[in-house]
């Protein structure tokens, strides 16, 4: 016997950290208190508390604000973090570094790394104890067809479900773009992001470091732990598998090494990690009664760890404008809306994405003279005051 087709007003794809933030943004508002909303996640998300999880991310000021301000703040607090006060940039090929001090733009920290897993079950458990949410978890989307008016979605269960309104907020690889027709621009960088945990000689002193080597960054990012580290080291795709299965003692050098013992000697601890670098970006962001938001839209180079603050700063765009919409008495999927939130994000992600595009391709270049002009720019920029403060601001979200 087929199951009876199940109407909501609103369905999301994914209760990850920007689907999750997304709902609970627009639960917010009292006009939303009515609304009956269908998530569907593949997993519960639990906190770790043994070994460190091997992806961390790095919030911004803004991110921070935002999550304080749907009610979620305290809890993520309380999860493992380093609130770290300086960044510390530097060039392999010369003597070009930055050096950002939280206390020259006026603020006490400059950001806080978080393991990815701490802020996915904190804000997916807040959604989950929201009363207008259905949970459809775990479970997956297995169709999703337009209507004259919204969406017919059948789960992997066999859930068959509509709604006007479809919110994919399910990743890089997002089976709803995928069913909704919706291509992608793609750059391949032909890198992985070889991942790990790494206990350090010297203390890491609240501090995020990046040396850009020709190969790609490698980031020395600080726990709360303050002689543990999470590390991104980007290489090309053959030399990162044979980082990722060399003995641990043979890695260590080398990434010491790598690291010019900014820290002292290093030692790997638990599982290594590697990750192909794609980077994509729909070619749509909304259509007729569907929106994507974070990673489903766009996803970026890791060089300044900001794919997680854009994705955010999306669900809280979206929210934003359904919520106006629906004080001006329009409905929750009008597309002349949607369409506004896309304009609001689209040439941001895009002049972001390209930004990191061009930052790589610059420190990778061994030409003699843009190696000379970028390190001559990197001691400019340091000394440059009020540009670096700007910069600052933006990169905090102000």
């Amino acid at each position: 016997m087929s199951k009876s087709t199940q109407q909501f007003d609103l369905v999301l794809v994914g209760a990850g950290m920007v689907g999750s933030l997304f709902v609970l943004k627009l639960l917010q508002s009292p006009l939303a208190k009515d609304l009956r909303i269908a998530v569907i996640e593949g997993q519960q998300s639990v906190a770790p508390t043994g070994d460190y999880a091997l992806r961390v991310s790095s919030l911004s000021l803004a991110s921070e604000v935002l999550i304080e301000s749907v009610g979620c703040g305290d809890v993520l607090q309380s999860q493992r973090h380093c609130r770290f006060t300086d960044m510390k940039v530097w060039d392999a090929d010369g003597t070009g570094s930055v050096h950002f001090r939280a206390k020259e733009a006026g603020e006490s920290h400059l950001g806080s790394l978080y393991e990815n897993d701490s802020i996915q079950a904190v804000l997916s458990q807040a959604l989950w104890q929201q009363p207008q949410i259905t949970a459809f978890c775990p479970d997956r989307l297995a169709r999703a067809e337009r209507l004259l008016q919204g969406w017919s979605i059948q789960t992997q269960s066999g859930e068959v479900l509509e709604t006007p309104l479809l919110i994919a907020a399910d990743g890089a690889l997002s089976r709803t773009r995928e069913l909704a027709g919706i291509q992608c621009k793609q750059w391949d960088y032909q890198q992985q992001g070889l991942v790990a945990t790494i206990r350090t000689e010297l203390p890491h002193a609240n501090t995020a470091w990046q040396r850009f080597l020709s190969s790609g960054p490698l980031a020395f990012l600080p726990l709360d732990n303050p002689h543990y580290c999470s590390i991104v080291w980007t290489l090309p795709s053959a030399q990162a598998q044979l980082m990722l299965n060399s003995a641990e003692e043979d890695f260590n050098a080398a990434l010491a090494l790598a690291f010019e013992y900014k820290l002292g000697a290093v030692e790997v601890i638990g599982k290594r990690a590697a990750f192909p670098l794609v980077a994509r970006h729909a070619e749509h962001y909304v259509l007729p009664g569907l929106a994507l938001i974070g990673d489903a839209a766009h996803s970026i180079h890791p060089l300044a760890g900001q794919g997680v603050n854009l994705g955010l700063l999306d669900a809280a765009a979206l929210a934003n404008r359904l919520v106006q919409g629906l004080a001006k008495g329009l409905t929750l999927h009008d597309d002349f809306n949607l369409r506004r939130y896309s304009r609001d994000r689209r040439g941001h992600n895009e002049l972001f994405m390209h930004s990191m595009t061009g930052m790589e391709w610059l420190f990778a270049s061994d030409i003699p003279a843009l190696r000379m002009a970028r390190n001559q720019g990197m001691h400019w920029f340091n000394r440059s005051g009020p540009i670096k403060q700007l910069v600052m601001g933006a990169a905090l979200g102000k």
